[in-house]
C-alpha cells in the first residue's frame, strides 16, 4: 500500500522481516532495554494466539529509514521487538539466514539476560524441542508486523513521534539529537556513537548521590515535557 510518495507500508511476515539483510540500528537509538516483563508478555500473547487456533497474530508495527547513503535500512521504531525475536530464533536449529544488525556495547547485558530468560521460558511453556521448534515456526510464519517504509528521514520521525506515545525507545529530545548526529557527516562512525554517549549521559542528573537505588532525573526530557514539547 503506498498512502505517499515517500511512505510504504504493507504486512510481512515475521520470517521476512528478519531476512532484510540491512536491517541496522541507528546510532541515536537507545540500547536495547527490554525488561524480562516485556519479554514474557510478547512470548504469552504469541502463546495465547497460537493455542486459539488463530491463523495469524499482528504483533505491531515497525518503521524502517531507507538509508540510501548506507545502503541499509534503519530501524526507527521496532528495535526491542526485533531484538527480542531475534533472540528467539537463536534457539531454532536454522537461524543463520536471519538479519545481524550490531548492537551497541549498552546493549549486550540485557540481550545475555533475556536470551537466558527465553530459554527458561521455553522450558516451562512449552515443552519438548518439537514444540519448541513448532511455537518458533508460529511466530516466524503466522506472525507479521505492518512494516512501514520511509525514504525521508523527517518523516520517519514525525510517524514514531505521532504513533509511538506507548514507546519507550526514543524521547522527544532524541529527535533532535539524530538531527545533530545526521549534520556530522565527516565523522566517523566511533565519533557519532562517542557523541551520542554524551549526549546521554549530560542529561542524567542525580539529586540523592548518596542514595543506591534512587533514579536519576532526565533533565532534557523533563525540559521537552513540561516547556519545551506541549
Amino acid at each position: 500500500m503506498d498512502t505517499n510518495s515517500n511512505i510504504k507500508a504493507n504486512i510481512v511476515s515475521v520470517d521476512n522481516l528478519l531476512k532484510i539483510e540491512k536491517l541496522q540500528i541507528p546510532t541515536y537509538q537507545r540500547p536495547y532495554l527490554w525488561k524480562e516483563k516485556n519479554v514474557r508478555q510478547l512470548l504469552e500473547d504469541v502463546k495465547t494466539s497460537m493455542d486459539a487456533g488463530k491463523k495469524y497474530y499482528r504483533i505491531g508495527s515497525v518503521i524502517l529509514y531507507d538509508n540510501k547513503e548506507e545502503n541499509a535500512y534503519d530501524i526507527v521504531d521496532g528495535q526491542q521487538r526485533i531484538t527480542t525475536l531475534l533472540l528467539l530464533c537463536t534457539y531454532r536449529k536454522s537461524n543463520e539466514h536471519y538479519c545481524k544488525p550490531k548492537f551497541s556495547i549498552e546493549s549486550y547485558d540485557t540481550i545475555k539476560q533475556n536470551h537466558t530468560f527465553i530459554g527458561e521460558w521455553l522450558d516451562e511453556n512449552i515443552g519438548n524441542d518439537k514444540d519448541k521448534d513448532e511455537f518458533i515456526q508460529y511466530v516466524l510464519k503466522s506472525c507479521d508486523f505492518v512494516k512501514i517504509e520511509v525514504n525521508n528521514l523527517t518523516e520517519a520521525f514525525q510517524m514514531f513521534d505521532s504513533q509511538n506515545g506507548r514507546g519507550k525507545e526514543l524521547e522527544s529530545y532524541n529527535l533532535l539529537k539524530a538531527f545533530h548526529i545526521r549534520a556530522m557527516e565527516q565523522e566517523s562512525r566511533e565519533e557519532k556513537i562517542k557523541c551520542d554517549r554524551r549526549w546521554e549521559n549530560a542529561t542524567q542528573y542525580d539529586p540523592t548521590p548518596k542514595i543506591k537505588d534512587d533514579p536519576n532525573i532526565d533533565i532534557l526530557k523533563q525540559i521537552f515535557d513540561e516547556q519545551l514539547y506541549r
